[in-house]
């Protein structure tokens, strides 16, 4: 059977980290996790991995880390943006071979978070899935028998966000400060954006949500607008990857978000004849990276 893992999600603000366990069938399940702040440099990133690996790596099968930026094939980070100064070109999986002496795997974030989805998660029963995590960003993977499909910094579908779905400029921004891709349309905040829009009165997701589910005139339409431009992003990204798969997480993907009835409906007639795919929200949550880099140290 598989031994425990420990699997460390590396953010920009913060560091979380989980120690994952097979359970009696030998599916992985997180059985303690903790977070603390990030530092600003690579030297304060590995002393607090290092106080990580120390309170969970006790007699451990290995260790996945999940970082938000790009990552090679070997490992090894390419790029990561205005984060962990000194950080770009350090050979991570090797520095954690050896405070572990066990299997070490550094990837991208939403590959670890896609990977947990498809094997374990909301997208086990597809062949290929699309996953989208909604949040300050849209990350996106594209993962097939348990891995991403493809390997190296822009593998695994993960430019995804990047793809244009819309001509319109305006103020709607990605967090590269481009409008009318997938992730300037479709980003958590697009929602509250929409709502105001409205002439809604909503501080966050969940306000728009309860306005939805009141009947807000305002926060209805916002939702049908995030909801046509969630489809016209989903379908463009299934069409070019050719899933029968897709899961949607992130903090708005909850089973009671208003967005979602109706949405298949709406992405289906975008695909190609005879396409046809599964639709879901995250199934594990929290869990789905911690998970994902269980299986892929299982599986390395």
């Amino acid at each position: 059977m598989n031994g425990a893992v420990v699997a460390v999600d590396m953010g920009g603000t913060r560091i979380k980290a989980a120690r994952v366990e097979p359970d009696a069938a030998g599916t992985p399940r997180v059985v303690s996790s903790t977070a603390v702040d990030a530092p600003g440099d690579v030297t304060g990133a590995l002393d607090v991995l290092t106080r990580l690996l120390a309170e969970l790596g006790d007699r451990c099968a290995g260790v996945g880390l999940a970082v938000p930026g790009l990552v090679r094939s070997d490992g090894i980070i390419q790029a990561l943006p205005g984060k962990y100064d000194g950080i770009v070109g350090f050979d991570l999986p090797s520095w954690l071979r050896r405070r572990l002496d066990v299997p070490a795997v550094v990837v991208n974030d939403a590959i670890a978070y896609g990977v947990g989805e498809a094997t374990h998660g909301a997208g086990r029963q597809a062949t290929r899935v699309l996953v989208l995590t909604i949040g300050t960003g849209v990350g996106v993977s594209v993962i097939e028998g348990g891995r991403p499909i493809s390997t190296g910094p822009l593998g695994g579908g993960i430019s995804g966000g990047n793809v244009l779905i819309s001509e319109e400029g305006g103020d709607l921004v990605d967090t590269a400060g481009r409008t009318g891709t997938v992730e300037a349309r479709c980003r958590a905040d697009r929602i509250v954006d929409y709502a105001r829009m409205q002439g809604a009165d909503a501080d966050d997701v969940r306000a728009v949500y309860a306005l939805a589910r009141d009947g807000h005139a305002g926060a209805l339409r916002a939702v049908e607008v995030y909801r046509s431009w969630l489809a016209k992003a989903i379908a463009a990204l299934a069409v070019a990857h050719g899933v029968d798969g897709v899961v949607v997480g992130g903090g708005p993907a909850t089973p009671d978000a208003p967005w979602l009835p109706g949405l298949e409906e709406l992405v289906l007639p975008r695909l190609w004849p005879s396409h046809h795919l599964s639709l879901a929200v995250s199934a594990l949550g929290d869990a789905a990276a911690p998970v994902g880099l269980t299986h892929l140290v299982w599986s390395s």
